[in-house]
Formats: structure tokens, C-alpha cells, sequence
């Protein structure tokens, strides 16, 4: 057993001692009440005695269950076992649940709590699980500010201030919210976790949603609310099965029209502006890609919409894995995609984008030790040095007519 695996066991250990010390306090319902505890139980919004408990849950995309393209690996003896178990998935169905007289709890991607006090797990998404659910380590929480009317809740983890999550995760939801019909204009409060940055406020306003409106309220990790009806869009478990409907929904918001059939570019997706996850040998990356017709791009400046356009006209697309690859929702058919990661950080996210659109991806992984076989990636800061005739292979497969 590992260092990191014997410090996992211990911090599951005081978890769980902490879970059962409170537990007494959950049981009684005048403390409960007193310190604005959940209970004990939870409650799936699929379960039937949801109703009475006023959840009513909306389906809208139903389970669909696809074989995925695997990348090309060039230099590895095998794809990735990342890629290998997420090729045939299922993409869960999703749904849009109204509950009334909901609490909900800011931590992290929030919790929702009926009002019997019952946690709404499929809502309240948290790392260690529902059966040891952060909300059951507190001894009380704070007193629960009303808020009237009927509130939506878009409060998604991960998304307060990276773009991939925002762009993948985030806007999804509000898709979820307007695909079962509901109008965002028209709710009386909206809850999120934002730092107000461009592409953040750029995106409400495609949504409809002004960002100085006072009924937009940022949530923070220890904020309480009742709510007279709290609707929240359903919460993957698993972030790399996006499904259909949610891309198309994105896709749709930034680029609604075809771009110019005989705009054709190529392009190398810079972080040289970033602090890390930087390609190391980048000068001669970049000779080489301009001899295959490649021209540098920095992200950062731009707008969504010009992003959406960029993307929209490219051919090919290579550069190390970034937030700003998930722009390759905005790609046209046929894209091909090469993607460079660090030994330690082969992760699925923007090739599941290059499968639900059929964009040939290949992974190149730089130089260095490949961690051991099923390995969960851990190295979301390593810098990248490619192998530059790994790059000389993949570059070969594209069409010759762009050089």
C-alpha cells in the first residue's frame, strides 16, 4: 500500500467516525431542527415516495448507451486503459427536478435537502459519496436565508472558475433547465458559483440571464437557503459522459450558424501563457507544425463567440491538453485533432468531444515515466517534452492539400 493510499484509509477512517458522532444529533428532530441539520436518510428524486415529499422529477434526455472511437497512441504499446474503459459507456439519463420547500447548502457543488430533511443525493454531488456526504460532518449549519418564489440552482462543481467545466458542465445544466421547458428568464432567483470572469459573463447573457441582476445570487460554501420551490438540472457523477444533447445544446448557443464552407485552417492551441502544463520544446514543435500549414493561437483575450468562430473554421487542431480544447465543441465535420499530454495526465475530456462528433483525435504523451497501468492521472501540472517524431507521424496522416 502506498503512502497516498494509507493517508486515503486514515482520512476515510475519521470520516466516518465524524459521520456516526453526528448521526445522534441528525436523530432528534427538535435538535435537528435547532441546528439545521439533514437527517439521517436520503431520497432519490426517483424514488416513490418522492412525490410526497414534493420532488417531481422531469425526464429529459433518456439513457443511451454508445461504443466510442478510440484515439490513436502512436509510441505506446497500448491506448491508455483511461480511454479503453471509457470507449463503450452509458450516458445516464438526464432530468430536471422541481422540489418544493427545498433547502440547499453551498458547499462545494451544493446540497439539496428536502423538506423533510432528507438529502437528495443525485443532486448533492460530493467526493466521498451520499453515505458519507460532507453536509452529515457538520454539527450545525447556518441559518437558512428564505428565498421566495421559485429558484434555479446552477451550481455545478468545478465550474466557479475553470473554463472546461464551465463550458461542459455548467451550461449543460441551464440546457437541461430550458429543454424540459422551464424559462430562465423567469425564475425569481438564480444560484451559482462564478468569479465573473469573461467567458462566465459572456455565457449568461447568451443564456438570457443578466449578470447584474440582483436575483443572480453567487453562492459561497457555507451559504443556507430555503427555497418555496428550488429547481436544479440533474449532476453527473462521471464528468466524461457528457451526452449528446448537452454538446449540441452549447454548440448551438455560440455558433448557431455553418461557417463558411471554404474557411479551412490549422491550428496550434498555444499554453505558453499558462503556468503550467506548458510544452517545453515548443520552438520546435512549432517548426515543425508550419510546415504542415499550422498557425499559433493564444485563447486567452478572446471572447466565446470569436473562440466558437476560430474553432468553427479549422481542419486540424493540435496542442497540449487544455481547458481551451473544449472549444472543440465548435469544431466542423471532419476536424482532426492531435492532443499532447504529460505522462502523468492522460485524461478523456476533450476526446470524448472529438467522439460524439466523429473528429479523428490523436494522443501523443510526452517524454518521461508512464505512471502504472490504471493509475488515476494525478499530474494536472506536469510540463510536456514530445517526442518530435511521434509529432512527424501523426502529422503525416493528415490531408496532404493544407501544407
Amino acid at each position: 500500500m502506498t503512502l497516498r493510499d494509507c493517508a486515503k484509509t486514515v482520512l476515510k477512517a475519521a470520516r466516518i467516525g465524524r459521520v456516526r458522532a453526528f448521526a445522534g444529533l441528525r436523530g432528534i428532530r427538535a435538535v435537528r431542527s435547532r441546528l439545521h441539520l439533514p437527517r439521517n436518510q436520503a431520497l432519490s428524486p426517483h424514488h416513490p415516495d418522492a412525490t410526497a415529499a414534493g420532488i417531481n422529477a422531469l425526464p429529459v434526455d433518456p439513457a443511451q448507451t454508445v461504443t466510442r472511437p478510440l484515439p490513436a497512441m502512436p509510441g505506446e504499446r497500448e491506448v491508455a486503459p483511461i480511454f479503453r474503459r471509457a470507449e463503450r459507456v452509458t450516458f445516464p439519463a438526464t432530468f430536471v427536478t422541481e422540489i418544493i420547500d427545498a433547502r440547499f447548502w453551498g458547499f462545494y457543488g451544493g446540497s439539496v435537502f428536502a423538506r423533510d430533511g432528507r438529502l437528495v443525493p443525485e443532486l448533492s454531488k460530493d467526493v466521498w459519496g451520499p453515505r458519507l456526504h460532507t453536509a452529515f460532518l457538520r454539527a450545525r449549519l447556518p441559518v437558512p436565508r428564505h428565498l421566495p418564489g421559485r429558484t434555479l440552482s446552477l451550481v455545478t462543481p468545478e465550474a466557479s472558475a475553470n473554463y472546461h467545466h464551465w463550458t461542459v458542465d455548467l451550461l449543460p445544466r441551464a440546457g437541461l433547465a430550458r429543454r424540459a421547458g422551464y424559462d430562465l428568464g423567469g425564475f425569481d432567483h438564480i444560484l451559482i458559483k462564478m468569479r465573473g470572469l469573461p467567458f462566465q459573463l459572456e455565457g449568461l447573457r447568451r443564456l438570457g440571464i443578466d449578470p447584474d441582476s440582483d436575483r443572480l445570487i453567487r453562492v459561497r460554501d457555507d451559504d443556507h437557503f430555503r427555497c418555496d420551490a428550488l429547481v436544479v438540472p440533474s449532476v453527473r457523477d462521471d464528468v466524461s459522459l457528457v451526452g449528446p444533447g448537452d454538446m449540441d445544446f452549447v454548440r448551438a448557443l455560440f455558433l448557431p450558424d455553418p461557417p463558411p464552407a471554404a474557411s479551412r485552417r490549422r491550428l496550434y492551441v498555444t499554453r505558453r501563457d499558462a503556468a503550467f502544463r506548458r510544452v517545453l520544446n515548443e520552438h520546435q514543435v512549432l517548426l515543425l507544425l508550419r510546415e504542415h500549414g499550422f498557425e499559433e493561437i493564444t485563447l486567452s483575450g478572446l471572447t466565446v463567440a470569436a473562440q466558437a468562430r476560430v474553432f468553427s473554421e479549422a481542419e486540424a487542431v493540435a496542442g497540449p491538453n487544455s481547458s481551451g480544447l473544449a472549444n472543440l465543441l465548435f469544431a466542423s465535420p471532419g476536424c482532426r485533432v492531435i492532443e499532447f499530454f504529460a505522462p502523468g495526465w492522460v485524461v478523456p475530456y476533450n476526446w470524448m468531444i472529438c467522439a460524439r462528433f466523429g473528429f479523428p483525435h490523436t494522443a501523443l504523451v510526452g517524454d518521461g515515466p508512464r505512471p502504472d497501468p490504471g493509475a488515476l492521472p494525478r499530474g494536472v501540472r506536469e510540463d510536456i517534452t514530445l517526442d518530435l517524431a511521434l509529432l512527424r507521424a501523426a502529422l503525416a496522416t493528415l490531408p496532404s492539400g493544407n501544407q
